[in-house]
């Protein structure tokens, strides 16, 4: 036997944000993250990298075999760490974690953070995440949510709580706001109360060993994956605990296994009293379908069975020219093919409502049926009231109205979400594309001129038409405008697919109906190739001369002159994205921010006389 053979297990340094303890957090948010942690280590020496660091040095201490960079989490008191030098040691292997809800709002900022670090693979624990993120799905693999079976399993608990009811049940939840009125009307139920992530009682609930004992003691557990049709983890915990699974039938959830009346039980708000009297009126059939689900999740869904990562980290080591690694569900094992055999992931497709009501929006918009298009966008933000999808095909409908005010505040919107409360490197690429063209609807071209290159390194399609919109404008049709940089940022959003010269035929006529006919002309003759730069000098742009913008525009130029990139906003110079504000911070020391927040507390509260 040769006893060189190396059986040590890979280092995997894990970039993984600080999720430590919070008084007011749900103490089940840090238990998922230390099941992560865990369920790597199955395979990995896991070293937790949760504090700001420099890449360069991380890996010389530690030299690790593959590093996992955690992003897009939509916070809930968990801190963004900031990580440098990430274009250094570039021979180690990287891949992405994408830790959050398929439609969470920070995608654009997972995918401005991927580009940061020079991440082009991408792992994601929702099943859905390629659905809601299409530009990278070929590179996206899921690693499936799970259970530890130290904490789900059989506690020999009686079975005295007939329904228990776990979860949230706002509108992003519409089987549980169906299903969990009927079955409280009927059953004696244990209710947990609904608090948000970020209530201060949300540390008050069941979470760990007493939520599954609870689980444990319960015959009937409904839950449901959102309206995105997903599974979530307690579609693994209810049964893990043994108790009946009650669920909504979605593609997903049969993906995991699950099948109706053999290990769970699939209801709607049709039928769910009449499953439930015959389950409890035959207790047997109830204990067979419940066992059947322990059964599978603790032959299928725990921590142990969720090599994805790790089969990644083996099939990439030996990865030859023509190869390429597939995944063969959103539960399934990870394999290499030729890229010659055409075969791809196999991704769950066409379940989420949001994205049904988006594509019969586009439909709507592109016979010109604006407002009932508009109305199927307003009902994706009754299930996710912070849906970027959404928010910013109403805003491209509020163009197409001529209301270039309302379009400019939901872009306004959806970059600040980005760039402020997440703190990305740049913006979702379309979203700023479309942010500056609203500019020039509003009559602000010199404003949507200087801004244009803000992101110098955001390259994108849309992009190049939005410069060539204001190339067009602002000088002569022989303006030639050139992407700095070859690669396009992804982005999150689908467009419609147009030529260039019908994409400016388009937005000509978005400006006559953003009253701005001169610079509708102008497009409309550079479409058809006859503006000349006399046409151009004569149009009467509006000036962007009052004093506040000086100042922002001022402020922001001098950063530049003086090389003071550490000091420097983020955001773009103006005071919708509280560009003052962010320069105080960063020249105010941390142990001062305290102070920085009751000033800034002062300055907000509204004026009285007397008080």
């Amino acid at each position: 036997m040769n006893s060189n053979i190396d059986h040590r297990k890979p280092r995997l340094v894990f970039f993984q944000w600080d999720h430590q303890p919070n008084a007011n957090a749900a103490g089940y948010l840090l238990l998922h993250m230390q099941q992560q942690v865990k369920c790597l280590a199955t395979h990995f020496d896991v070293v937790v990298i949760n504090r700001d660091c420099d890449y360069a040095e991380i890996c010389e201490r530690y030299q690790p075999d593959l590093t996992l960079f955690e992003s897009g989490y939509r916070s809930h008191g968990s801190r963004r760490i900031r990580i440098t030098n990430t274009n250094t040691h570039i021979a180690v292997p990287r891949l992405g974690l994408h830790n959050a809800d398929a439609w969470c709002d920070r995608r654009a900022g997972f995918l401005s953070d991927m580009e940061q670090w020079g991440i082009e693979t991408y792992f994601a624990i929702a099943t859905m995440t390629p659905e809601y993120m299409p530009a990278v799905k070929e590179n996206l693999f899921v690693w499936p949510n799970f259970i530890d079976p130290e904490v789900y399993h059989d506690y020999g608990q009686q079975k005295v709580i007939p329904a228990m009811l776990t979860g949230q049940a706002y509108g992003l939840y519409p089987w549980r706001q169906t299903v969990f009125p009927m079955i409280q009307d009927r059953y004696p139920c244990l209710v947990s109360p609904r608090h948000a992530y970020e209530s201060k009682l949300a540390s008050q609930l069941l979470s760990g060993e007493a939520y599954a004992r609870a689980l444990n003691a319960s015959f009937v557990v409904p839950t449901c994956g959102t309206m995105g049709g997903e599974v979530v983890r307690k579609h693994f915990e209810i049964p893990g605990a043994k108790a009946c699974l009650v669920t909504e039938r979605t593609a997903a959830v049969e993906a995991a296994g699950f099948v109706d009346m053999e290990n769970c039980v699939f209801v709607g708000g049709h039928n769910v009293v009449e499953r439930l009297d015959y389950l409890f009126a035959h207790p047997d059939e109830l204990g067979r379908i419940t066992r059947a689900g322990y059964s599978l999740i603790h032959s299928r869904h725990t921590l142990s069975h969720r090599p994805q990562i790790y089969q990644w980290f083996t099939l990439n080591k030996g990865l030859q020219f023509g190869e390429k690694i597939i995944q063969s569900g959103p539960f399934g094992d990870l394999t290499k093919v030729s890229r010659a055999s055409k075969l791809e992931s196999i991704h769950i497709v066409g379940e989420a409502s949001d994205r049904a009501l988006l594509k019969q929006g586009d439909l709507l918009l592109d016979q010109g049926r604006v407002v009932e298009a508009k109305q199927r966008y307003a009902r994706c933000l009754e299930y996710v009231s912070y849906l970027p999808e959404a928010k910013f095909c109403l805003a491209i409908c509020a163009l197409q109205e001529g209301d270039a005010d309302r379009a400019y505040d939901l872009l306004v919107d959806l970059v600040k979400v980005t760039m402020t409360e997440y703190g990305a490197l740049n913006p979702d690429p379309v979203e700023w594309a479309y942010f500056l063209l609203s500019l020039v609807c509003r009559g602000h071209f010199e404003r949507a001129r200087r801004l244009q290159y803000f992101y110098p390194s955001l390259s994108h399609g849309e992009m190049r038409r939005a410069r060539l919109v204001i190339a067009q404008l602002g000088r002569s049709a022989d303006a030639v405008v050139s992407e700095r940089y070859g690669k396009d940022r992804k982005s999150i959003h689908e467009l419609p697919d147009r030529s260039d010269s019908e994409w400016l035929a388009w937005f000509s006529d978005i400006l006559e109906r953003c009253q701005q006919p001169d610079l509708a002309n102008v497009l409309r003759h550079a479409a058809g190739g006859g503006v000349t730069g006399e046409k151009v000098a004569s149009l009467p742009f509006k000036r962007d001369a009052g004093w506040c913008l000086r100042l922002y525009s001022g402020l922001d130029g001098l950063m530049v002159k003086l090389h003071l990139n550490d000091v420097r906003p983020n955001v773009p110079p103006l005071p919708e994205f509280r560009y003052l504000w962010h320069l105080a911070r960063r020249l105010v020391p941390h142990s001062q921010r305290g102070l920085l927040r009751r000033i800034r507390m002062a300055l907000s509260r509204p004026l009285g006389i007397g008080n």
